[in-house]
């Protein structure tokens, strides 16, 4: 019972790290490039699909220890 608590308490952190981590490395990008919000924009899309697509991983359960 604490494990699935610790697991749900875990899921916003876990999909708000990968939306600041796509959009910080578009920022990065778009500054060393000299472009507008264009790599922050797509990055960041791609972080919070990355996100999504963990957060179903783990309450769906696959990809722990072999497929299930």
């Amino acid at each position: 019972m604490v494990g699935q608590l610790s697991n749900a308490l875990d899921l916003p952190f876990v999909l708000v790290g990968a939306v600041l981590v796509g959009a910080g490395a578009g920022y990065l990008a778009d500054r060393w490039l000299g472009t507008s919000p264009v790599f922050t924009l797509i990055l960041g899309a791609l972080g919070f699909g990355g996100g999504i697509f963990e957060v179903i991983r783990r309450v769906t359960g696959k990809g722990k220890n072999g497929a299930k």
